[in-house]
Formats: C-alpha cells, sequence, structure tokens
C-alpha cells in the first residue's frame, strides 16, 4: 500500500503516515530537522474531545503480596536439669509469635559449644548475659545432722572454698534424706532468701535479639517452683485446761505462742483428738474429751486447714456429737477427713489444690483395745451411720488408688501405735507400709503421745508419729511441728521445728540447748526401708 492509500484510509497525520510506509517498504528513517517536516493541522472539535474508556470484565490485576520471610532457625542449648523449663518458655514464645525457628537441646558442655558456634544460645550459670533468672540455691546436710544455720557470710565462704560436709544444690534437687541449713535464720523457701544462682542467657553473633525475645519467658519457667508447703501436727485436745482458758474468753490462747508457724503454711494439718461442741453423752470408756463450741473459732485462728478425725476420742460423745464436730468445723472453712456420716464420708478423701498441684487427703485409725477394755472398732462408720475410717490395709490400698483417678498426689494421716512407745507397732507399719505401696506419697501418724521415727522409704516419706501438740496429758512435754514441702514428684524436704509443751499442754517455743537436744533424738530414729534412696 502506498503513502496515497495508506492516507485515504485513516485520519492519522501525514508524518505519522510518512513513517510508517518508510518502515513498510524497508527503508531506513533518517532524523530530519523540525523545520523540514510537514506541518500538523490543529485537531478538530470532534478530536479534541476526550475518548470515553469502555469497561471490560477483566478486573485490574492486584498487587503481588510480598512472601513473608521464613523463620530463621535457632539452637538453644540448655542444662539438661532445665530443659523442660526452656521448652515451655519456647512454647510460650513462639504463641505469642517469633521471628524464629526454635530447637532446644539439653547439653553439659554449653560454654565451650556457645563459643564454637555450636549453639546460638546457651543457658550457662552465671550472670554473664542476657538475666534468665534466679533459683535458690541451698547447703544441704544430711536429714539427721544436728547441724542446723549459718551465717550468710560462712554460707559465701563455703561456695567459695568447698566442704565435705555440705552439698551444694538447687533447691528443687533435695531429697527427703537431706535438710537445708537455715541461711541467716531463713529457709530457701522463704521470700527474703538469699542465697540464689543465677542463670543467664548467652548468644552467639547475630542472635543478640533472640536472647532478649525468650529471656522473659525462662525467667517466668526459672523462677516458677509448684511446692506446696504442709504443717503437720499431732494430737490436738482442747478440753480440759486449754478448754477451760478459751471459756474463760481467751479463745487465741491454747496457740497464742506458735500462731505464726502455723498460719503462714500453705495447708496446716493435725488430729483433732476429742469430740467438740455440746450434743450427747460420754461414752463408757477410761477417757472421754469434748472441746467447747469456742474452740472452732481458736482452730481457725490458729491456721487449721484439715483436722483428722479418725482417732479413738472422736465419738466419746456418741453419733450426734460427732456430725456436730464435722458442722462447726466445716461452717469455719476447716476440712475434716477420716470419719463421716456413713462408711463413704468416712472414706471420702479431702482434695485441696495448691500452686497447681492437687492434694488428696485420707485418714485412718487402728489402736488397740483399752486396758479398761473399749474398742474402738465400735466406732467404724457403716453403710447407714457414722463413724470412722479404719486402717485395714486392703481398704486403703483401694482408697489411695481411688484418691489417685482425681489428685496428683496423695497424703495419709495415720492415727496407730502403742501409747508412749516409740517404736511403731507392727499394724501400724502393716497400714503405713500399705498406703505407700499403693502410691501415697506421704504418711503423717499420731497417738502415741510421743514423738516417733521417720521412715525414708523409696516411694515415700513415713512420719509414724508426732506426738502431742496441744494436750494437757503429764506425758512428755517435747514435741514439735513439722514443715514439709511438696513438689510434684511427692515430698522434697522435711523439717522439724521442737517445741515443748506448757504445763497446761499449751506448745511453746523453746530454748536453743533444747532444742537440739529435741532435733538429735528426733532425727537420729530416723529410718531407711530397704531399696530406699
Amino acid at each position: 500500500m502506498n503513502l496515497m492509500a495508506l492516507r485515504r484510509h485513516t485520519k492519522l497525520p501525514s508524518t505519522i503516515l510518512l513513517m510508517t510506509a518508510l518502515a513498510l517498504s524497508g527503508c531506513q528513517l533518517i532524523p530530519t530537522p523540525v523545520s523540514t517536516l510537514e506541518t500538523v493541522a490543529a485537531p478538530t472539535e470532534e478530536q479534541a474531545r476526550p475518548s470515553v474508556h469502555t469497561p471490560t470484565n477483566n478486573p485490574p490485576r492486584p498487587e503481588p503480596t510480598p512472601t513473608p520471610a521464613p523463620p530463621q532457625p535457632l539452637l538453644l542449648g540448655v542444662p539438661p536439669q532445665w530443659a523442660q523449663a526452656a521448652e515451655l518458655a519456647v512454647e510460650h514464645l513462639t504463641g505469642t509469635g517469633s521471628n524464629w525457628e526454635w530447637a532446644v537441646t539439653s547439653s553439659t558442655e554449653l560454654s565451650d559449644n556457645i563459643q564454637q558456634d555450636i549453639f546460638n544460645l546457651a543457658l550457662l550459670h552465671d550472670s554473664g548475659g542476657v538475666p534468665a533468672g534466679s533459683r535458690p540455691l541451698v547447703l544441704a546436710v544430711p536429714l539427721s545432722s544436728s547441724w542446723v544455720q549459718i551465717s550468710l557470710p560462712e554460707a559465701e565462704q563455703i561456695l567459695t572454698e568447698g566442704s565435705p560436709y555440705v552439698a551444694v544444690m538447687d533447691w528443687s534437687e533435695i531429697t527427703p534424706n537431706m535438710r537445708s541449713l537455715l541461711v541467716d535464720g531463713l529457709h530457701p523457701s522463704d521470700p527474703d532468701y538469699t542465697l540464689r544462682d543465677e542463670w543467664s542467657l548467652h548468644s552467639s553473633p547475630g542472635f543478640e535479639g533472640a536472647a532478649e525475645e525468650l529471656a522473659p519467658w525462662l525467667i517466668q519457667e526459672l523462677t516458677l517452683d509448684p511446692v506446696i508447703h504442709l504443717v503437720a501436727v499431732g494430737d490436738v485436745m482442747l478440753d480440759r485446761a486449754l478448754g477451760e482458758a478459751v471459756l474463760a474468753g481467751d479463745v487465741s490462747y491454747p496457740f497464742a505462742q506458735v500462731e505464726g508457724a502455723l498460719s503462714t503454711a500453705d495447708i496446716t494439718i493435725g488430729n483433732l483428738e476429742s469430740a467438740l461442741g455440746d450434743l450427747g453423752a460420754p461414752e463408757d470408756k477410761g477417757y472421754t474429751f469434748r472441746a467447747p463450741i469456742e474452740t472452732v473459732e481458736t482452730l481457725s485462728l490458729a491456721g487449721f486447714d484439715l483436722l483428722s478425725l479418725a482417732n479413738n476420742h472422736a465419738m466419746d460423745f456418741g453419733e450426734d456429737a460427732l456430725i456436730q464436730a464435722i458442722q462447726l468445723l466445716e461452717s469455719r472453712g476447716i476440712n475434716t477427713v477420716g470419719a463421716g456420716v456413713n462408711d463413704a464420708a468416712a472414706h471420702r478423701p479431702v482434695i485441696l489444690e495448691m500452686n497447681g498441684v492437687k492434694l488428696a487427703f485420707l485418714a485412718y485409725v487402728d489402736v488397740p483395745v483399752e486396758y479398761r477394755g473399749f474398742d474402738t472398732r465400735t466406732w467404724v462408720a457403716g453403710e447407714n451411720y457414722a463413724g470412722v475410717a479404719w486402717a485395714e490395709p486392703n481398704r486403703i490400698r483401694t482408697d489411695v488408688a481411688a484418691a489417685l483417678s482425681q489428685a496428683d498426689l496423695v497424703v495419709v494421716i495415720l492415727h496407730s501405735g502403742y501409747e508412749n512407745v516409740i517404736q511403731p507397732s507392727p499394724p501400724q507399719v502393716a497400714a503405713a507400709h500399705a498406703a505407700i505401696e499403693a502410691g501415697a506419697v506421704l504418711v503423717i501418724g499420731h497417738h502415741a503421745h510421743v514423738l516417733q521415727p521417720i521412715e525414708l522409704n523409696r516411694d515415700g516419706v513415713i512420719a509414724y508419729g508426732l506426738g502431742n501438740f496441744a494436750f494437757e496429758d503429764g506425758g512428755p512435754p517435747e514435741t514439735g511441728l513439722l514443715n514439709i514441702w511438696i513438689d510434684e514428684h511427692g515430698v522434697r524436704e522435711l523439717e522439724l521445728v521442737p517445741l515443748l509443751l506448757d504445763s497446761d499442754g499449751r506448745p511453746l517455743p523453746t530454748s536453743e540447748e533444747i532444742s537440739s537436744a529435741i532435733l538429735e533424738s528426733f532425727y537420729t530414729m530416723t529410718m531407711v526401708s530397704e531399696g530406699s534412696e
């Protein structure tokens, strides 16, 4: 098609037509000065009108979305004892969003590995990196040691120079056959305890941000220590002189000197060695005890959380008095165990949850026939009548197994043995062993009115007898309260606080000399079962 034909079939300007024709003819276009080109006519009115764009059915192409960068892989090295804590910290962190893909491994050679870039982060036993938490550090001695406490300078000297008599460890690593030395009078569980172990995160180059990201979660997990502090005491009898003092108007008198030691525990337990209330008539037996109604306030003020009624005095004034005692105590928030309106109630566990751990408590009695002929077995609860739970080993096994389906750990309270005899009786031993074999981690005993041995078993701890705690009895005045720290694995540590009973039966703090004598006697009675740790 020539240029003229092209112009007839189009309205394009002549300059553009010329360029097009030359291109079609294969001619090379040589740039020409503007003055020699054809003058372009001004557009007509119709040509100047803006064109109207007719939309199509195709939507505009969206802008591409940038692909997020995948998380960077990161290897965190931790000591074996903190592997679980680190896993939980990483789980919390990744749940809130993290720029890292975390992997946790345990190792005992962390310092060398972080220097060689084998680990990107390492949790080291120092304070030189990003703070990652601190833990109570204990100076542990054998349970039977007469050594009780140490000053902070002496403790620091042991940490620097070492001692053949002291094991240094994290408090979570202590076992019941050992005991923490008090440092300036403070136990590792006390908030003001100053002996602490520091941990920090060290990073290889480029991973400093990851350390800052993880540290708050790791502090939370390392500091978290789900421990339950129990205080256990022996026989509490608020009749006689102590009951008279309460009726005279001094409701707090029986426990006024030890109230702090009782009320600061998470759970305080004891054995109520009497009826309580104003109902019923005395049973035909050698001794009958009934505490006045007002002593419910006494027990509440002292901080008791749980009282066993499985003993040989709970029904001294009959069934109605037993039920009244249960109602009075529970109205003040004090749980009762080991007795009830029928067999099912007497064997029902009390379950208390503290610091994420559920404890189930059961209680039983097995005492000899009284010298005057009274047999406590006549009080055993039946299907349709009130009474106490008897310490029959097979029934204990069944009850403990059932309680473990509802709780993490089981504690059994046992009222058994011979009065004023230090060594546990065969039925007492059989019942306690049945409880431990079935899965209980702790057995707490009383009835003998004197302190009896502690038995350390591979699977649990048995404190056979804690003696009298508040009891006008005329027997030996030496007694104490037992501090027990329990974690998710069982009993962690034991500590006896020695006390003396006043002439009217109330517990009192004692001198350092008498305290040392009580501790030496108590701890040297420790029994180690075959196969125990």
